[in-house]
């Protein structure tokens, strides 16, 4: 442990917000014709909340993650997931990050 402890995290980083307190008020909801648009959308803003609850999640991790030496193959393998989570790829980065263009 690094002398962070998940209470600690907890009390310091706040949860993201439930999709549904961004949705409208029912009693102002109006039909304009276009619930595939509506249906689309909402299973995009979704799957936001979902990968923002996951890099919540991932980043606690790497925070409670013991850092001791080089060679951390827990600590690597939750770097390789939040940059999964982040770019929304997992192609591999590196092959392009020396490439002159």
């Amino acid at each position: 442990m690094t002398g962070l402890d998940k209470e600690a995290l907890d009390e310091h980083i706040t949860s993201i917000p439930d999709e549904e307190e961004y949705d409208e008020d029912p009693d102002e909801q109006y039909d304009n014709g276009d619930e595939a648009y509506d249906a689309m959308m909402d299973e995009i803003v979704g799957d936001y909340f979902d990968r923002l609850r996951k890099r919540q999640e991932l980043y606690k991790k790497l925070l409670l993650c013991d850092y001791h030496g080089n060679h951390n193959t827990e600590r690597d393998n939750l770097e390789k997931e939040l940059l999964i989570n982040i770019t929304g790829t997992d192609r591999d980065w590196k092959e392009d990050a020396g490439r002159q263009r």
